[in-house]
C-alpha cells in the first residue's frame, strides 16, 4: 500500500476526514520524457541512517497526529536564489497532506541588494543601502546565513515585504524573526504594521530581534530602522524569517548567485544563525560554481565540502543531511562540463564520510550532455546552466518523489516490523 493511502486512512480513521488533500496534486505524477533516468531518482543513504528515522517519525507524527514543526533549510547558489526549484519543494511537502503549511520561513530582500528577488516575494526600501556578499572577493563586512547583507546608515529607513500568492498558497505569519548586528552601533528595527500589541524579544546570542503579533498578518511585512540614541550608527539586516505557531513544514531557503561552497565558509555568522533557526533537516545544493572554470582543484572542493558538512554538524547535531549533485550543465555556453562528474564524485564521498544521504540529479538528468536534451526539450535557460521555470519544477518534482519514496520505504519498514 503505497504512503498516499496509508496517510489518507489514518486521516479518515482519525479525523474523519476525506482524502481530497491526496487526490487534488498526486505527487507521483510528474512528466514524462525519455531521457530522464527515472530509475535512479532516489535517495541513496550511507552508513548511519539514524536521523532520516527520527525525520520519518517526525513527518508520521506530523500527518497522522497533526502535531509539531518540522523545519527543513535548504542552502544553494543560483539554483535557490529565485526559488522555483526550492519553491517547488516547499510547495509539495507543505501540500502533499493536509495541514502541512507551516509558514513561508527565511527570506533576503535580494531587491534592497540590487539583485534578483525570488519570483514569489516583492521588497521595497527606502533610505540608501549598501550590499555586501559571500561571493565577492574583497569583503569588508559580517554574513551570515544568507550570504548576503545590506547596511544603512540613513535614520529613517524602511524595508517592505510583500509574500505573494500568485502561484502558491497564501502564506501568514504571527512572528517575525529579523537577523541584524546586534551590538550597541545598531539601530533599532520597528514594525509599522497596524497591530494592536507587537511583543518584543532580542536575542543577542543568536543575533535577531524577534516580534510577535497578537493576531495573523497575511500581506505586507513594513519595517522601519531608526536610531534611538547617538551612539548608534547603522543598521545591518542579514534576513527575516517569516513564521506561525501552526504545526506544518517550514522550508526556509538561502542562495546565493554565483557561490560556491567556500562562499559559504566566508560567512562568519553561518553558524549563529543556522543555530538560530534550527533545522530538523538540511539540503545542501552547491557544487555547480565549483565545477564551472576550466581545471578544479578537487582536492579544494573536497575539503570545502567536508568543513561545511562539519560546520552543520556542530551546529545542529544530529541533524539529517541530504547533499544533491549539481545538474549537467555547460561551460560558457557551449563546452561540455567534464568537471561535474569530479565534483558529483566528491559529494558521494563526502556523504560516505559523514553518514549523509545523496541525491544524484546528476544522473537523474541523463549524465554528461544531457542539458543539451532538456534545453531541446525547452526545460533550460539558453545558457544551459539554469533551467527556467518548467525545467525548475521538474527538478522540484523529481527531487520531492525521491524523498517521498524514502519515506515510503522507512513506512514499509514500520509496517513490517
Amino acid at each position: 500500500m503505497s504512503i498516499i493511502k496509508k496517510a489518507a486512512i489514518a486521516f479518515l480513521i482519525l479525523f474523519t476526514t476525506v482524502i481530497s488533500a491526496f487526490s487534488q496534486d498526486y505527487p507521483y505524477d510528474i512528466s514524462n520524457y525519455d531521457f530522464i533516468n527515472y530509475d535512479t531518482n532516489r535517495v541513496d543513504f550511507y552508513n548511519d541512517s539514524t536521523a532520516y528515522e527520527k525525520l520519518f517519525q517526525s513527518f508520521n507524527r506530523l500527518i497522522l497526529k497533526g502535531e509539531g514543526q518540522i523545519k527543513v533549510l535548504h542552502i544553494g547558489d543560483s539554483h535557490l536564489q529565485a526559488d522555483f526549484f526550492s519553491g517547488r519543494m516547499r510547495h509539495r511537502m507543505q501540500t502533499f497532506f493536509q495541514g502541512g503549511l507551516g509558514g513561508r520561513g527565511f527570506i533576503f530582500p535580494y531587491r534592497v541588494a540590487k539583485t534578483n528577488n525570488p519570483f514569489n516575494l516583492r521588497t521595497s526600501s527606502t533610505g540608501n543601502w549598501e550590499a555586501c556578499k559571500n561571493v565577492e572577493k574583497i569583503k569588508k563586512c559580517d554574513l551570515g546565513l544568507s550570504g548576503m547583507s545590506v547596511t544603512t546608515y540613513d535614520s529613517i529607513s524602511t524595508i517592505n515585504v510583500f509574500l505573494r500568492d500568485k502561484d502558491y498558497l497564501k502564506y501568514d505569519f504571527n512572528t517575525v524573526k529579523v537577523f541584524h548586528n546586534t551590538d550597541s552601533l545598531s539601530f533599532k528595527v520597528e514594525i509599522k504594521n497596524s497591530i494592536n500589541k507587537i511583543t518584543v524579544c532580542d536575542n543577542d546570542t543568536f543575533g535577531y530581534t524577534k516580534f510577535y503579533f497578537d493576531t495573523y498578518i497575511d500581506d505586507t511585512l513594513y519595517l522601519k530602522f531608526v536610531r534611538t540614541d547617538g551612539l548608534q550608527e547603522k543598521f545591518v539586516l542579514h534576513g527575516i524569517s517569516f513564521e506561525t505557531e501552526d504545526p506544518g513544514v517550514i522550508y526556509h531557503t538561502v542562495g546565493v548567485n554565483g557561490a560556491d561552497v567556500d562562499a559559504y565558509l566566508c560567512c562568519n555568522l553561518f553558524s549563529q544563525h543556522l543555530k538560530a533557526l534550527a533545522p530538523d533537516f538540511v539540503i545542501i545544493s552547491l557544487g555547480t560554481n565549483d565545477a564551472y572554470m576550466k581545471t578544479v582543484d578537487t582536492n579544494a572542493v573536497e575539503n570545502n565540502f567536508n568543513t561545511l558538512i562539519l560546520k552543520i554538524k556542530d551546529a545542529a547535531p544530529g541533524v539529517p543531511i541530504l547533499l544533491t549533485t549539481p545538474g549537467d550543465s555547460y561551460r560558457y555556453r557551449r563546452y561540455i562540463n567534464r568537471n561535474i562528474p569530479k565534483v558529483r564524485n566528491i559529494i558521494y564521498r563526502q556523504a560516505e564520510k559523514h553518514s549523509c544521504a545523496v541525491w544524484d540529479f546528476f544522473s537523474v538528468m541523463g549524465g554528461l550532455n544531457s542539458v543539451i536534451l532538456w534545453h531541446r526539450a525547452g526545460l533550460t535557460a539558453n545558457d544551459k546552466l539554469h533551467f527556467n521555470g518548467s525545467g525548475y519544477i521538474l527538478q522540484g518534482d523529481l527531487m520531492f518523489n525521491a524523498f517521498l519514496r524514502a519515506y515510503d520505504s522507512f513506512i514499509e519498514k514500520q509496517t513490517d516490523e
